[in-house]
């Protein structure tokens, strides 16, 4: 018997409400000796309660409605500190939906409260600099000079310091 064939047939034992070996002993009762085990239909009646699950919980996150940008950036002027739970509940969206949106309205959440999310020249200067004074540092003393092994004698910036006195 083809497995196809065989977790449909254990599909339908599972919706009778049959244990696993009632299962397994009605498909050897009225298929052959061979067709089914225990094993198989553990497997198979867990794969069938995976794939009901899955297919159930699409259809339920499908039925929830896309979240309106424009009474989503209301709810956040009018309560800053608001959850997104909160907020799913409020707007009938999933909590899912709700945390991806406030980006798309240029809100992050931050210390539990939604704030613009605005990068201005300031900080844009400030981060410019840092950026620069990183790779800056790596071009004047690189980082794998400054790696220390465990399996070496002595360090590598030991031995440079003391060739240095020396020489």
């Amino acid at each position: 018997m083809e497995t196809t064939h065989l977790r449909v047939i254990i599909l339908h034992e599972f919706k009778l409400g049959h244990s696993v070996s009632e299962a397994t002993q009605n498909i050897k009762m009225v298929w052959e000796v061979g067709s089914a085990n225990e094993r198989t239909c553990v497997d198979g009646t867990r794969s069938s309660v995976l794939e009901t699950w899955t297919s159930k919980r699409r259809t339920v996150q499908d039925d929830h409605p896309k979240c309106d940008d424009g009474r989503l950036k209301e709810r956040v002027k009018t309560d800053p500190q608001g959850t997104v739970r909160e907020m799913g509940k409020e707007l009938q969206a999933s909590r899912v939906t709700i945390s991806r949106h406030p980006e798309a309205i240029g809100k992050v959440k931050k210390l539990d409260k939604w704030v613009p999310h605005e990068l201005t020249e300031k900080r844009q200067g400030f981060r410019l600099e840092i950026c620069s004074s990183v790779i800056i540092r790596n071009e004047n003393d690189l980082f794998l000079g400054r790696v220390i092994t465990s399996d070496e004698k002595y360090c590598a910036r030991q031995s440079e310091k003391i060739s240095a006195m020396a020489g």
